[in-house]
């Protein structure tokens, strides 16, 4: 269902900063469940070895060709695979957790998480964890290529299928 996905994640930033929509929406269950993020797991955590799942690509994929840089940005398949080990342990509290603080049942699960520094889309990111990845989502969310494929598929939207270049 869509509702509680743009209810919960998109609304409330609709007119704040593009990061903290994006932050939001990458985190929210909607997301992490549909692109099975909550299932993914570094092969190299400790708790690789007592799972039967591996690395999963769909959110971090999805974030790079829709949410943020667009196809022909130029980035490549090592990106796609290194942002995915930053995202990993990304998940949400499930019924066998503890009670969720607050509202946001977002969970950051360190032992799925693949350990080790990450380069992408030319930059590097040194291993840290969940920071890891909100790293790369503040750099995807700033960079110039994200700010053109976000305004053409507003353009495209709102003026024409085909808008002028300057719009």
């Amino acid at each position: 269902r869509v509702g509680p996905f743009e209810r919960e994640a998109i609304r409330p930033h609709v007119f704040g900063k593009f990061e903290d929509l994006l932050v939001s929406v990458t985190r929210h269950p909607g997301m992490l469940v549909y692109l099975d993020q909550a299932r993914s797991v570094g092969p190299n955590s400790p708790g690789a070895a007592r799972r039967n799942v591996g690395l999963n690509e769909n959110l971090a994929r999805e974030i790079l060709e829709l949410h943020t840089l667009g196809v022909n940005a130029g980035y490549t398949q090592a990106d796609v695979t290194e942002f995915a080990r930053a995202l990993t342990g990304w998940s949400f509290y499930n019924a066998t957790d503890a009670a969720p603080p607050g509202r946001d049942i977002f969970v950051f699960r360190a032992r799925l998480h693949e350990p080790g520094a990450r380069t992408v889309f030319r930059r590097k990111y040194r291993e840290g964890g969940e920071e890891q990845a909100r790293a790369i989502l503040h750099d995807l969310a700033v960079d110039p290529h994200t700010a053109r494929h976000i305004a053409t598929k507003l353009a495209r939207q709102f003026v024409s299928d085909t808008p002028p270049p300057a719009l």
